[in-house]
C-alpha cells in the first residue's frame, strides 16, 4: 500500500508543479496587464477625457455641448497657460478673415466652473498688465535729483569774493 500511496503522492506534487509553472507563465502576466490597465485607468491617461488644449474633434468626441467665447489674438498664450492649470478642456479656433485675426475658445459645457475661474484670473493679469507700481528708473533719478540739496561748504563763494 505504501507504493501505490507513493505513486499518487509523486503524481499529486508533479501536477502541483505543472499547476505552478502553468500560472506563473500564463497567469501573472495577465496580472500585471490588468494592473498596468488599473493604473492608467486610475490616473485618466486609458483615453478618457483629457484636460487642456485638443483638437476640436477630439473636444467633441464624447458628446458633451460646446460653450465658447471670443479671445484678443495678442492673449491667446496667456489665456491658454491659465487654462491649463485650471484643468480646463479647451480648442482655439482662429478666424483669419477679419482684421486682426480673432481667436475663439472653445470648451466644454459641464467645465463652467473652471473656465470662470480661469476667465477671471486671466481678465485680472490682462486688466494689471499695464499698471505697475515701481517707477521707471529715470522717474526715480529725477526724483531724487530734486530731494538732493548740494551742501556749500565754500565761504568764498557764498560771500560773492573770488578764489584765486
Amino acid at each position: 500500500m505504501s507504493g501505490v500511496q507513493d505513486y499518487l503522492i509523486d503524481k499529486e506534487v508533479k501536477g502541483m508543479k505543472q499547476l505552478a509553472e502553468f500560472s506563473i507563465t500564463k497567469a501573472l502576466p495577465t496580472m500585471f496587464d490588468v494592473c498596468k490597465g488599473m493604473a492608467l485607468w486610475l490616473s485618466g491617461q486609458s483615453g478618457g477625457k483629457k484636460e487642456g488644449e485638443q483638437t476640436l474633434k477630439d473636444l467633441t468626441k464624447y458628446g458633451d455641448k460646446l460653450s465658447e467665447i471670443p479671445l484678443n489674438s495678442d492673449s491667446v498664450k496667456a489665456f491658454t497657460t491659465i487654462a491649463r492649470k485650471h484643468g480646463v478642456s479647451f480648442s482655439l479656433s482662429e478666424d483669419t478673415t477679419k482684421e486682426p485675426p480673432r481667436h475663439t475658445v472653445y470648451f466644454r459645457a459641464n467645465d463652467t466652473e473652471a473656465m470662470t475661474a480661469a476667465f477671471k484670473e486671466y481678465l485680472g493679469k490682462e486688466i494689471n498688465k499695464g499698471k505697475t507700481n515701481e517707477q521707471g528708473f529715470k522717474e526715480k533719478m529725477t526724483d531724487a535729483k530734486s530731494k538732493v540739496t548740494v551742501p556749500d561748504n565754500d565761504k568764498a563763494t557764498k560771500r560773492g569774493v573770488d578764489e584765486r
